[in-house]
Order: C-alpha cells, then sequence, then structure tokens
C-alpha cells in the first residue's frame, strides 16, 4: 500500500537548517584529526624524503577536501531555501480560489 507523502516548505527549509547544524559541526573533528596527522621528518627515515613530500601533499589535500564538504552543506542548505521558495510559489499558484 502506497504512502500519503506530504512535503511543505517548511519541511525543506528545515532540511537544509538541520544539515548546517546537525551535520556540518561533524566536520570539526574530522580536520583536526587531519590537521594533526602530522609525521615530523625524519619520521619516513633517511630515505624517506620522497615519501615525506607526498604524505605531506595527500594531508593537505584531505584538509581541502574536508573543508570543502562542510562548506557544501552551506551550498545545499542556500539551494533548499530556493527550492522551497519555489515550492511557496507554485503552491500559491496553484491555489484554487473560491469567488
Amino acid at each position: 500500500m502506497a504512502q500519503d507523502i506530504h512535503v511543505t516548505s517548511n519541511a525543506i527549509r528545515q532540511l537544509g537548517k538541520d544539515l548546517v547544524e546537525d551535520a556540518a559541526p561533524a566536520f570539526d573533528p574530522v580536520a583536526r584529526q587531519v590537521a594533526e596527522a602530522v609525521i615530523e621528518g625524519p619520521g619516513f627515515g633517511l630515505l624517506g624524503f620522497a615519501l615525506q613530500g607526498a604524505y605531506d601533499s595527500a594531508q593537505g589535500y584531505l584538509a581541502d577536501y574536508v573543508a570543502a564538504g562542510k562548506a557544501q552543506l552551506s551550498t545545499f542548505r542556500d539551494k533548499l531555501d530556493g527550492i522551497a521558495t519555489t515550492w511557496e510559489q507554485a503552491e500559491s499558484t496553484n491555489q484554487v480560489m473560491y469567488r
């Protein structure tokens, strides 16, 4: 049996708000762990200078990746807010008026 699902503009906006308020903070401990995962030289040994460069590069890439992921949640919130506004306009336009 199919469920009767009703979507509201408030629910759409709340989803965006929840993403930023609830999910975004989960990125902070990951960002700290990436920043703290430093291997001081000569951590890879005397012949590991190339590995050190590759590790530092990968660490920087991961830090950027985590920051971009967190920032993307704000973009999602903004897009969901626009969707909610469009939803409201569509509901208003399609509302049946009795005279």
